[in-house]
């Protein structure tokens, strides 16, 4: 069995680059541009990304970009100059600073978008689901401005500035590089604000068996993240004793996932996130409630043997890890309780564009 561990050795001979994570060279001349990034089920150590967190003791995360995606196009041409925006609503403004939703104006004032714009989004889930669909539009806006411009890391940064420096809100990086840069990642978040995404490439074998496992269901309630995290942002920046104890495990938990994912042991990854769920679901008071509990014991019941809320929690998305044996009784169980199913498989493909010259 692999044992990973920070920091990881210096290898004697670097080895070549990872082309993978290569950016292309950016192209010229005015272009209708379309823009997809994927977005990510994490799997250990979520919540220690936050700021608030890693800036002091590190953060530590186990991610899977999946094939599910939010898609922006940028049409530069508008004929009154004005910026016209299909988003989440549609909306025409007179510049970028006077569109009314806050995550779309921050996006365009920080892409230059200011005017004389067409823009619009797409996504494969709805808003507030918990797999990084913020983050994932916020990579697709940016990537669609200046495609080939931006290495993939400056690109993740640009996103992750907007949420928390533009906007404010209580989140971490961990969707921004994952959007940016796709594939299963180790992420490590330093005290400096550096963050190391280090692609884990799992055996054939292995990854095949998490893919055959893992299931998504919608628990039918959307949120903001931003909102549920504060409690914990707050906490954590007040040295709340209990909150630090239990982050500090969540983060130590992501070592023992690597250990079982490098060797396809899908009962420890079970048992790791059905752990990692109860030391998250007391990180505050909204992230789960009697509802969202009984739909995790309902899951169990039918077959799951992990099961967590993805994202801050409080609604958005159910991740179980579940015998492909067991899938039918799971899917009729959580059907006949009104959730919908989400079919997926892991993508080592990050953010990508496509352009139509004009």
């Amino acid at each position: 069995m692999t044992d990973i561990r920070w920091p990881l050795p210096t290898p004697l001979t670097p080895p070549p680059p990872d082309t993978r994570d290569a950016a292309p060279a950016p192209p010229t001349g005015p272009a209708i541009v379309t823009a997809r990034s994927p977005l990510r089920v994490s799997l250990a150590g979520g919540g220690t990304d936050l700021p608030s967190y890693s800036s002091r003791h590190g953060g530590l995360v186990l991610s899977c970009a999946i094939d599910r995606y939010v898609g922006v196009t940028l049409f530069p041409r508008e004929f009154d100059g004005r910026v016209r925006a299909a988003t989440d609503s549609y909306d025409l403004c007179d510049g970028a600073h006077q569109h009314p939703n806050p995550m779309t104006r921050a996006c365009l004032l920080r892409a230059g978008l200011r005017s004389g714009y067409q823009v619009a989004s797409f996504s494969d889930v709805p808003s507030g689901s918990g797999l990084g669909g913020s983050a994932a539009f916020a990579v697709s806006l940016l990537h669609a401005a200046a495609p080939g411009a931006l290495s993939r890391q400056a690109l993740a940064e640009a996103a992750s500035a907007v949420e928390i420096d533009d906007l404010g809100r209580a989140v971490g990086k961990q969707d921004h590089y994952m959007a940016a840069f796709g594939g299963v990642r180790l992420l490590r978040f330093h005290p400096s604000g550096r963050v190391a995404p280090d692609r884990l490439d799992l055996p054939a074998a292995s990854r095949s068996a998490l893919e055959e496992h893992l299931m998504l269901f919608h628990s039918g309630i959307s949120r903001d993240a931003g909102d549920i995290l504060a409690e914990q942002n707050q906490r954590t920046l007040s040295g709340h004793d209990a909150s630090l104890r239990r982050l500090h495990a969540i983060r130590s938990l992501t070592h023992g996932m690597v250990d079982a994912l490098v060797a396809g042991d899908m009962d420890a990854v079970a048992g790791l996130v059905n752990e990692h769920w109860s030391l998250k679901a007391r990180l505050g008071s909204r992230i789960s409630s009697p509802h969202l509990q009984a739909l995790h014991e309902r899951a169990m019941e039918a077959g799951a043997r992990g099961a967590k809320l993805l994202g801050s929690g409080g609604g958005g998305f159910l991740l179980l890890v579940c015998p492909p044996a067991r899938h039918g009784d799971v899917r009729r169980s959580l059907g006949e309780a009104g959730l919908r199913e989400l079919t997926f498989r892991l993508t080592d493909e990050g953010s990508r564009t496509g352009r139509l010259p004009l």
